[in-house]
């Protein structure tokens, strides 16, 4: 079992700011994207109802595959607009960047209209880290 701290790993830290650093989630109102920490969360990202229950969420917790969660800025951004095509390697490399740097890379939305996006996964010291951001959705 892998030692668990309850200070996330400076390291990954400073990857995922730097990977996640001036990229939004774009929906009607694009928010960043911020370094999320849970310690004592898992060796792996768990269910959607258990992960409601680490965050104290109120109401259903959903899970999204990653690759869905970044498919509008990568696959699917739209290749006439120029700025949008300027960052797409930078989604794909973030998107990358979470794959292979957590365990059981997860995303989870809970809430209506104001809906909280967290993509995390285990940081193999038996915490959970990612990023978060917030989607808004009328």
């Amino acid at each position: 079992m892998s030692e668990s701290s309850t200070s996330p790993d400076a390291g990954l830290r400073e990857r995922l700011e730097r990977a996640a650093e001036g990229l939004t989630y774009g929906s009607e109102s694009d928010r960043p994207f911020e370094f999320f920490f849970l310690p004592g969360g898992g060796e792996r990202a768990p269910g959607a109802e258990a992960f409601g229950r680490l965050i104290g969420a109120e109401g259903r917790v959903e899970e999204r595959d990653l690759d869905d969660f970044f498919m509008r800025h990568a696959e699917t951004s739209d290749p006439y607009d120029t700025e949008a095509q300027a960052l797409r390697p930078r989604y794909e490399a973030l998107r990358e960047l979470l794959r292979t740097e957590l365990r059981g890379t997860t995303v989870y939305r809970t809430g209506r209209i104001e809906v909280q996006c967290y993509v995390v996964g285990g940081d193999g010291r038996g915490n959970l880290a990612g990023v978060r951001t917030v989607a808004i959705e009328t």
